[in-house]
Formats: C-alpha cells, structure tokens, sequence
C-alpha cells in the first residue's frame, strides 16, 4: 500500500529488533557464560540478520518484501527466546524478553494485525509449552500464561491503532489524490470551456452544454436547468435528465432558493428527504438524494440555475467552487460571443491635421486606400486560420507634423506590413499528428510548446479587442521569427495563446527556446492607443517520449506543464516529462 513508508518504518523495526537481540545475547553470555551458550549465539544470528535486512531495507528494497522480512527475523529471536526456555529452564527475564517481542510484533507498521495477532498467539502457546516441558511448576505456568496472555491482547491493540492510522493515512493520500485529480479536470475543463462554447449566441444552448463541462469535475446522477430570461418566480425546467429530478413533483426552484442563490453568488447544497409512512402510520423522513443548486450569472443579473442530484455522497467545497468558477468562466465567454459578433469597428482614416494645443499626443494614422472608411469585422472563433498583421504605427509628440514626415512615414509602413498566418487549432493538430508519428518511426525528437499570453483577457476587457490584438500580434509576429518556418507548427491554442510544435528538437533546447521567448516577452512594451501594454508568458513544454503513447497525451502533458505555470504566479516556464 504504502511502499516508501514501509520500508522506512521496516529500517526502524529492524534497527529496534536488533537492539534488543544483542541485549538479549549481553544478558545471556552474563548469566550462562558459555555452559548454555546456544540461545546467545542464536541472538547474535538474530541481530545479524536484523543488521542484514537494514542493509536491504535502504539499498535493495526489492530484494524480498520486508514485511517477510520482518517477521521471519521476529520469529528467529522469539524462537530463540522459547529454545533458551527449554534448555537452561524458565527464568524471570524470558517472560519479559517475550513481551517485548510481542510488543515489537505489534508495532510493525507494514504487517496486517490478523498475522501479527496469530503469530504473538501461537508464539505464546509454544512458550507454555516449553515450560511445561523443563517441569515448571504449575503456579509459574500458570501465572506466566496470564502474562502472556495479557501482552498478546496488548501487542493486539497496539497493532489495531497501527493498522487503524495506516488507513487513515491511507484514506487520507486517496482523498488528497481525488481531490488533486479532480484539479486537474477542473483546471483542463477551463480550458476546453474556450474552445468548446466559443461563438454560442444562444444562451439556451450555452447553459445546456454546461452540463457536460461539469461532469469531469463533479460526480452527479442526475440535472436538471433553467435559464430565467422572462420567466416569472417560479421558473419551469428546461431540461431535466434521471430520476432523481424526474420523480420529483414539486416545483424545482423556490422563491428562497432563488433569492438566497442571487444575494449570495455562490452555490448551495442541501440533502433532501421525503415524507413516508412508517410503522403504525406514522409518518417519517426518508433521505432521497444530496442536490447541488448553481447560479449563473451575467454581471448581477441570475441568468439561469443548474441543479444536480447524487446519491452517494455530500456535494463538497471544491464542487461547490468548481460548478460556480465553470459557470463564470462559461459567461464570460457568452458575453464575448455576443459582443464580437455584433462589433464592427469603424475605422475612419484621415489626413494628417493641425490639433489644438489641449490635445496632447496626436497619434498620425496612416491611409491604408483611397477610401476614407475601412469597416473590419472582429471574430474570436478559432475555427478558422487567423491572419495576424502588423499594423504599425506612430506617435508623434508635436501638434504641427510636417507634411514630408507623414509621407516618410506613411511609406515606410506600407513597405513594413507583414502577415501570418496562425493555423487554427485544428488544422495544427491535423499536421502535428502526422509529424508526430513520423518522428515516432524515425526515433526523432519531437517537442511542443504551448503558450498562454498572460493577462490578455484583462487588458480585452480594459482596453477592448483590438489593443489585447496589437500586443497578441506583436508576441505572435517576434516568435515567428524565432522559429524555423520550414518545420515548426504554429496554431492557435486557446482564446489567449499559441502552440509551437518543434520537429527534431528535444527537451532541454525547447525549454531553452521557451525561456528566451519568456524573457524577451517580459522586457518588451508595446504600444498603443491606450499607452504602453505590457505583457507576460507562462509555458508548458512536453517532448515525445517512449511513454507518450500519442500526440494527445503529449499536448495533456504540455497543457498541464502550462497549467503548473500558471499556478506557480504566470510568467514561467515548466515541464512536464
């Protein structure tokens, strides 16, 4: 169960047994000298023996299993204990070396109490046995057996607690992986959420898909949801999945219920019964199911409910976290939706004029045609490839610019402009997996970066599309020009970053790569309308592998370096092997 602590508890059972098999062999050589000397050189074997095993327990723990081990060096020393019984006669200190052996039994960490249990048992038998056998007298025996008795019950104790907070232990490191596990789906869920709901216009259809982006992360039998727009305060279903939600009757959403779910922003739980007859007609509770209300909000306005029914067990804080950080992240992503899709940015580009002195720092645009309105249409799907250009453009701090400098300056530009285009995820994943397996036939090495733009949602939400797209375009238009345009992949990942797929480069160069990117990244100021923009990357990197198995597990393992980045504070890289 518990390999490591084993076999570290297995040292300190064997450097404790071998203590007491060299005081054993001192009293021995003390009280027989060498006229009996068998049980001394038996407890030299014994401690000679523990010495070895300490010595595997540390450098070869796979040699035998140490619970083995353990009890056939215990056996050896008990043994010798009942053998010095039967040829030098029973002695006062062959009871109590006993009892400590049987104490030593039950304090092993890494043996079950049934076998520890049976063996102080028998052990204990064979030790009356031996004393009956050198003619003790029957008050020793007896008196003896009552204090053998009393230590095995003892040695039996001792090895319940042991083996009761070894499963706690063991509970416990489940408990802690579950939860560390359902993270991890927590966290990749996230980041599906964007690609997945991206372009959604019906918030119908965007509060329904919810539910199967909760399923990794939270265990329930059965849902049921609403999206409140225009309904009154009793709100019918819109959905309703298992029997939990089917069985039920009443009405799903009170009053209470909604409002303490829209004063709270948070979700709540519950554990339901039902009223039934009991014995005599008399009326009683029944526990039916534990349920999991969860509110989805746009900005303060409840948009809708989500509620979920298990039998199993209680919905837990992090159930509670996760369904409402899901369901947020869910309409942020609506809210983007809808407003890219309806935004058309009009840009009017005029001839440099002569500002009033109050205007400080005119920014020249220059004509891109003869026309004088240019109409752009601003999308976030990642369904299509996505062409970033680089629009440049200056500030001046002067309010009179001469003619001669705009024409320099408008020229210079139209020489400068530069498009790339950056694949869409999918199409990436179409030649990554080719060149993916590839280098698995060729035994080449093959890594791939993923890249998260720090912050980038934030400065979309201060400073609008397109100065989150100015600084993105900038990040995308310097790594392009770091990597090799014949081999390497560049495609979309995410709402905020990129991936880089590295034909023929291992590990270690692409974290190089990816640190020098970071560091550039992290200098560099970009500006804009709005001022100077600052940015940040964090970075996953994963390389192929005997283990890979295949280009998916490799991505998980690159997005899950990303996500151990972000958790670490953004604005590093990381690995994940």
């Amino acid at each position: 169960m518990q390999e490591t602590r084993g076999r570290s508890s297995a040292v300190y059972a064997f450097g404790a047994l071998l203590f007491l098999c060299l005081a054993y062999a001192y009293l021995e050589s003390r009280a027989f000298g060498h006229e009996v000397a068998i049980p001394m050189y038996g407890y030299l074997l014994a401690a000679l023996a523990a010495f070895a095993n300490i010595l595997i327990s540390r450098f070869s723990p796979d040699l035998l299993p140490h619970n083995l081990r353990l009890l056939g060096n215990g056996v050896l020393a008990a043994g010798t204990v009942i053998g010095a019984v039967f040829l030098q006669k029973y002695s006062a200190y062959h009871a109590i070396e006993f009892i400590l052996l049987a104490m030593w039994f039950g304090s092993l960490k890494s043996v079950r109490l049934v076998i520890t249990f049976a063996i102080n048992l028998l052990l204990a038998i064979v030790f009356i046995g031996a004393m009956y056998a050198t003619d003790i007298s029957g008050f020793w025996i007896s008196l003896v057996a009552v204090l053998l008795a009393a230590a095995v019950l003892l040695a039996g104790y001792i090895g319940y607690l042991t083996e009761r907070a070894r499963r706690m232990l063991f509970l416990e490191s489940e408990t802690n992986k579950s939860m560390t596990n359902r993270q991890e789906l927590w966290a990749f869920t996230l980041i599906d959420l964007d690609m997945a709901l991206s372009g959604i216009l019906d918030f119908k259809e965007l509060i329904a898909l919810l539910k199967k982006h909760l399923e990794p992360v939270i265990e329930f039998d059965s849902y049921i949801l609403t999206s409140l727009e225009g309904q009154g305060p009793k709100p019918v279903a819109d959905k309703v999945e298992g029997e939990l939600f089917e069985n039920d009757d009443k009405t799903f959403w009170s009053e209470d219920l909604l409002g303490k779910l829209t004063q709270t922003r948070q979700a709540t739980t519950s554990a339901e019964h039902e009223t039934v007859k009991g014995l005599f007609g008399m009326e009683k509770q029944r526990f039916t199911s534990y349920r999991l209300d969860v509110p989805v909000f746009s900005d303060s306005k409840l948009m809708g409910v989500i509620s979920l029914r298990r039998e199993s067990a209680p919905f837990d804080d992090l159930d509670m976290v996760a369904s409402v950080s899901i369901a947020a992240q869910a309409m942020l992503i609506f809210k983007r939706s809808t407003r890219n899709s309806a935004m058309v940015v009009e840009q009017t580009v005029l001839d440099p004029v002569v500002r009033p002195q109050t205007v400080p720092d005119p920014v020249i645009r220059p004509k891109k045609s003869e026309d004088k309105t240019t109409t752009t249409t601003v999308s976030s799907s990642e369904s299509k490839d996505m062409e970033v250009t680089d629009h440049s453009f200056v500030e001046s701090d002067q309010t009179l610019v001469p003619k001669e400098v705009v024409e320099h300056i408008k020229k210079e530009e139209e020489t400068a402009k530069k498009t790339i285009t950056l694949m869409s995820r999918e199409n990436a994943d179409k030649i990554a997996v080719d060149r993916y397996r590839t280098a698995a036939v060729e035994g080449e090495p093959l890594s791939i970066l993923i890249i998260e733009v720090d912050g980038l949602s934030k400065l979309r939400e201060q400073d609008g599309d397109q100065v989150a797209y100015k600084v993105f375009a900038a990040i995308v238009k310097y790594i392009f020009s770091k990597v090799d345009k014949e081999k390497d992949i560049l495609g979309r990942y995410g709402q905020n970053g990129l991936s880089v797929l590295m034909p023929k480069v291992d590990m270690n160069a692409a974290e190089k790569f990816a640190e020098m990117i970071r560091q550039f990244v992290e200098n560099a100021r970009y500006k804009t309308a709005y001022g100077e923009k600052s940015a940040t990357l964090s970075i996953g990197v994963a390389a192929i592998t005997d283990d890979t198995g295949d280009y998916g597990s490799m991505v998980k393992r690159a997005d899950m370096a990303l996500f151990v980045a972000k958790k670490n504070g953004r604005n590093c890289v990381k690995v994940r092997l």
